[in-house]
């Protein structure tokens, strides 16, 4: 139990993770307990080796991962049948059943599962009405929202007001959204930040549940280093990803408790490999963290950037790669007069498929893709000048013979085009970049374009490329992130 003088001195966090988010909402709108239903979702139209978005808790607990890949869950789900039908009687199947309550009562029956179309636009919505649960309990500058289905939120000045402790706040705010959506969640409470979403990520996920299907786990530093200074892999805690887990590796570095001892013993060795990096590894190593909400609300990027990047749903030749390099930058050149932004800068990056034609895999660079910027002559979100750079960019990095299967455009800065450029005294060479002024007739078709695409969607008015078999505008437009919405 928490003791209140402990609690007064203490801050508190509270990190909730949606379970399996997606795949619960498909369940619930379905009529379907989250809990007892197999489902993934993911778009099957696009062939078995879609990325299935969401696997439902019943099918992670009989081996299905996570983020696999269709073909991945078909293959796991027939080595479950053979299981189960060596098991039943007279090694024989009588029916199926996605509910997980029935297959564990009837041997008899098969595992099956619900392949739901992903609806980006009913997850924001669902994640939107969510928020306002959280919001019924603290004030939005203490919520900080992560991801669609992650909040982590600063609940020390809401302790004494509601007479709770940080694990009776969180369960009554997840036991609320519960009861209001159908939807379950993860919690992790921490003494600072990373150690609240530690606690969740690692901590809780290996507890037994409730009824509910809720798991809460607590860290304070001294719970850390005791219960987490062993655990491996490193790629488990927040920030670790594989590049460094490997380079730690390389190094006999396996656990945050080897990370904490070289600290100790030679700090300078860790801020050899990583730079400034390794002040942030070596305070996670000890479970420390000096960011608070605050500092998260405070915070402002120096730079800006805007752009968009797509996986191609084949392999495209470098001819029809170049049309979606034109499409994409069409895109950006409106979606920068849409936010009344300007850059002086773009940049293409082009990944290319794994697999090419007999004797051209020797040409693939090393990163697997090529990337270049090319400055502008001035501040503009002007299309001429934009298209030209960035078809020209296209034209020097594309290999001529390589198959594409990645692209992204970006506007490298942006800024808003309200900002007046300051008179600007000093060195006589100084690089100056003017703020160009477009083409008022090109300026005048892109508000047009703006208000018919706002007021009848963005499909009532597209170019004559669009229409190119091999276009993807079209498709994306009826996308979020590249997924169906």
């Amino acid at each position: 139990m928490f003791i209140k003088e402990a609690i007064m001195k203490l801050r508190y966090y509270i990190c909730i993770d949606l379970k399996s988010f997606y795949a619960s909402v498909e369940c619930v709108d379905r009529g379907l307990d989250p809990l007892d239903t197999c489902l993934v979702v993911a778009d099957k139209s696009r062939s078995d080796r879609t990325i299935c978005l969401a696997v439902s808790p019943p099918l992670k607990k009989r081996g299905v991962p996570s983020r696999p890949r269709l073909f991945e869950v078909i293959r796991k789900v027939d080595e479950i049948n053979a299981l189960r039908r060596s098991k039943a009687p007279q090694r024989s199947f009588r029916g199926m059943s996605h509910f997980d309550s029935q297959l564990r009562h009837h041997p008899e029956k098969a595992l099956s599962y619900i392949v739901a179309m992903p609806r980006m636009q009913r997850y924001i919505e669902m994640s939107r009405d969510i928020y306002g649960i959280y919001l019924q309990y603290i004030a939005p500058q203490d919520i900080h929202v992560y991801s669609i289905d992650e909040v982590m939120i600063d609940a020390t000045p809401y302790l004494s007001t509601y007479g709770m402790t940080p694990y009776t706040l969180a369960m009554t705010m997840i036991r609320d959204v519960y009861q209001k959506t159908g939807i379950t969640a993860t919690g992790g409470i921490g003494t600072n930040l990373y150690l609240s979403k530690v606690a969740m990520d690692i901590v809780a996920k290996a507890l037994m549940p409730d009824p509910y299907g809720v798991r809460i786990a607590f860290l304070d530093e001294t719970a850390y280093r005791r219960t987490l200074w062993g655990h491996q892999p490193l790629t488990d805690f927040w920030r670790i990803g594989p590049g460094s887990a490997r380079r730690l590796s390389a190094h006999g570095l396996y656990t945050m408790g080897d990370i904490a001892r070289l600290s100790l013993s030679d700090a300078s060795l860790l801020y050899d490999w990583f730079g400034i990096n390794a002040e942030l590894l070596i305070d996670h190593a000890w479970g420390w963290e000096s960011c608070r909400m605050s500092d998260i609300k405070r915070y402002i990027p120096k730079a800006s950037s805007l752009g968009t990047s797509q996986v191609l749903p084949k392999p495209y030749s470098p001819e029809n790669a170049r049309l979606i390099a034109w499409e994409m930058t069409d895109e950006l050149i409106l979606d920068l007069a849409r936010k009344r932004l300007v850059t002086d800068e773009v940049a293409i990056t082009i990944g290319y498929e794994r697999t090419q034609p007999q004797g051209f895999s020797r040409d693939l660079p090393p990163s697997g893709r090529s990337h270049g910027s090319a400055r502008l002559a001035g501040w503009t979100h002007a299309g001429q000048p934009i298209m030209a750079s960035m078809m020209a960019l296209y034209d020097r990095l594309a290999h001529p013979y390589l198959w594409v299967r990645r692209m992204s455009v970006t506007a490298v800065h942006v800024r808003s085009q309200d900002i007046q450029d300051p008179v600007r005294q000093g060195f006589l060479f100084a690089e100056q970049t003017p703020l160009l002024d477009g083409d008022p007739r090109e300026a005048r078709l892109q508000e047009a374009a703006l208000e018919v695409h706002h007021r009848f969607g963005r499909n009532a008015l597209v170019k004559g490329r669009n229409l190119c078999k091999e276009a993807m505008t079209i498709t994306r437009h009826g996308q979020i992130g590249g997924h169906h919405a």
